[in-house]
């Protein structure tokens, strides 16, 4: 278990991390709802002095970083969401997320995001919100 009061993180947990040479980690306290982010490794130093393994390496917690896209309105899969505009789909309508899929034009340019229900309807993500 890493001492996260050590790094000024006391009640944080990891949500995230980037992929590229300045690596950072994305941190969440679910009960004040604040977010922070910390150098983990940068490349670029070869004497490793930004580096901080314990946090570079330590687990995602999905229960928080699902949390946290809830308490941002980011629609996961397992949500449940109801309809407030569209046609195809009666307004008011509540549904589980079974899958969520882009949608991109013949010039791989992404127009939309499709929610798939386990009613096996769809809908775009904009006409949804979580309930």
């Amino acid at each position: 278990m890493v001492d996260m009061a050590k790094y000024g993180l006391e009640g944080f947990f990891k949500i995230g991390q980037s992929l590229t040479g300045y690596v950072v980690a994305y941190f969440y306290n679910p009960s004040t709802k604040q977010h922070e982010s910390r150098c983990v490794r940068d490349y670029d130093y070869a004497d490793c002095s930004r580096d901080i393994d314990e946090l570079y390496y330590m687990p995602v917690n999905e229960d928080v970083r699902r949390q946290y896209n809830r308490d941002n309105g980011v629609i996961s899969i397992g949500d449940t969401v109801k309809v407030v505009k569209g046609r195809k789909i009666p307004k008011g309508t509540v549904a589980i997320v079974k899958e969520i899929k882009p949608w991109y034009d013949c010039y791989g340019r992404r127009q939309a995001t499709y929610l798939y229900f386990t009613d096996g309807t769809r809908t775009n993500e904009n006409n949804c919100v979580l309930v």
